[in-house]
C-alpha cells in the first residue's frame, strides 16, 4: 500500500504550475508542506485567523475577493487605462484585501550609501519592500523609474539590490499585476533566487490550488512582525530548515554512493562470468583507481537515471502514453527499486 501511495504524493508536490522556485530560495518539499499546513508556524492564530474560523475556509473567502480584483484589472487592462494606475491600483488591493497586508504604505525614495531606491511601498514598518511596476510590464523589464540616478533598474533588481544594502529588510515583494515575485537578501550576482507565482494563470485558469498554497507562503504573518529581528519570520524558518534537510540529504547521498560502489564492485568481482575482469585487476591493465572511477560513474548515471524517471522528465512532449507505460513496467529502474 506504500508503495501506491508514492506517486500521490509526488504529484501533490508538483502540481502547483503557476508557482515556480528559482535559485533555491525555498526546497519544492517545502513549499508542499507549507500548502498541507505541515511546514510548522501555521496554525489558525499563526495566520491571524479569528477563533472558529478555519484556515482552508478563509482561503475560499480570500480567493472570491481576489478574483473580484482580478477581474477589474483585467476589465481596465481590455478598456486601454493607465497600465501603471491599474497595476498598483491592483496589487495593493489584491496584498491588503486577500493577503493581511494591512500595515502596507507608500514610502518615500530611501537612500543607502548615495545609492536612491524608489522602492514605493513597504509593510511591517519597513521590513518588507514591495515595489509595483506598471501591469504587464513585466519583472525584469529595465526602466528609469526603477533606477538610480541615469541607470535604469528593473523593478525586481530595484528591490533585490535594496534587501542586499539594507540590514533591516530581508525579505520582499515585486509584482507587475500578472506576476509576483517573493525575494531574499541574495549577494549572489550570477545565481538570481526568487519564488514567483503566475497570477494570470492562476486567476484565468482558476488556479485555487495554486492561490491557496500562495496564500499560506505570502500572507503578511509569514514576514514576521515590526518589532522582532528580520531574521525571525516564517519564511526564514522554512527556508533554513530545508537548507539543513538538503545538507543532510547531501550526507546521505554520499553514504549511499560510497555502500553502491562497493556492492557493486564486489558483485561485479564476484560473479563467475567476470573472469576477464578478475584478470585485468591482478595484471595491472586496470588499476583499482580506474576499476573504483568507473563504477562511480556507474552509480552517479544510475542516481541521473532514477532522478529524471522521478520528476517526469525521461520522455518529450510528444510521447504517447503507452510507450510511458510500457517504459515504466518493463525497462525503468523505477520498477527494480519498488
Amino acid at each position: 500500500m506504500a508503495m501506491r501511495r508514492k506517486p500521490k504524493q509526488r504529484e501533490a508536490q508538483l502540481a502547483f504550475e503557476a508557482l515556480s522556485i528559482e535559485g533555491g530560495l525555498l526546497s519544492p518539499d517545502w513549499l508542499s508542506r507549507a500548502a498541507q499546513l505541515a511546514a510548522g508556524q501555521q496554525s489558525e492564530a499563526d495566520y491571524r485567523v479569528p477563533k472558529g474560523l478555519n484556515i482552508r475556509d478563509e482561503i475560499g473567502r480570500y480567493w472570491r475577493i481576489a478574483q473580484a480584483h482580478w477581474s477589474e484589472l483585467s476589465t481596465g487592462r481590455a478598456a486601454g487605462a493607465d497600465a501603471r494606475a491599474i497595476g498598483e491600483r491592483f496589487v495593493l488591493a489584491f496584498l491588503r484585501d486577500s493577503f493581511g497586508f494591512s500595515s502596507l504604505v507608500a514610502v518615500e525614495p530611501i537612500t543607502i550609501a548615495e545609492r536612491q531606491y524608489p522602492i514605493g511601498f513597504a509593510a511591517l514598518g519597513g521590513r518588507v519592500p514591495v515595489a509595483i511596476a506598471p501591469a504587464g510590464f513585466g519583472l525584469d523589464t529595465l526602466a528609469p523609474v526603477f533606477g538610480d540616478g541615469t541607470r535604469r533598474r528593473s523593478v525586481f533588481g530595484l528591490v533585490q539590490e535594496f534587501l542586499n544594502a539594507e540590514d533591516r529588510a530581508l525579505w520582499g515583494l515585486v509584482s507587475d499585476g500578472l506576476s509576483l515575485r517573493i525575494l531574499r537578501d541574495n549577494a549572489s550576482l550570477t545565481r538570481p533566487a526568487w519564488i514567483e507565482a503566475d497570477l494570470s494563470r492562476i486567476f484565468t485558469e482558476e488556479r485555487y490550488a495554486d492561490f491557496a498554497a500562495l496564500w499560506l507562503l505570502l500572507h503578511e504573518t509569514r514576514f514576521g512582525k515590526p518589532d522582532q529581528p528580520v531574521t525571525e519570520c516564517a519564511l526564514e524558518a522554512w527556508r533554513n530548515a530545508g537548507r539543513e534537510e538538503g545538507t543532510r540529504a547531501r550526507e546521505h547521498l554520499r553514504r549511499g554512493v560510497e555502500e553502491a560502489i562497493a556492492a557493486l564492485g564486489r558483485g561485479f568481482l564476484a560473479h563467475p562470468d567476470n573472469q576477464a575482469l578478475r584478470a585485468a585487476l591482478q595484471d595491472g591493465s586496470l588499476t583499482t583507481t580506474g576499476y573504483f572511477q568507473q563504477l562511480l560513474r556507474l552509480v552517479y548515471r544510475l542516481i541521473f537515471l532514477l532522478t529524471v524517471e522521478e520528476r517526469g522528465l525521461l520522455h518529450p512532449d510528444s510521447s504517447s502514453e503507452a510507450g510511458k507505460k510500457l517504459y515504466a513496467d518493463g525497462y525503468s529502474l523505477k520498477r527494480l527499486r519498488e
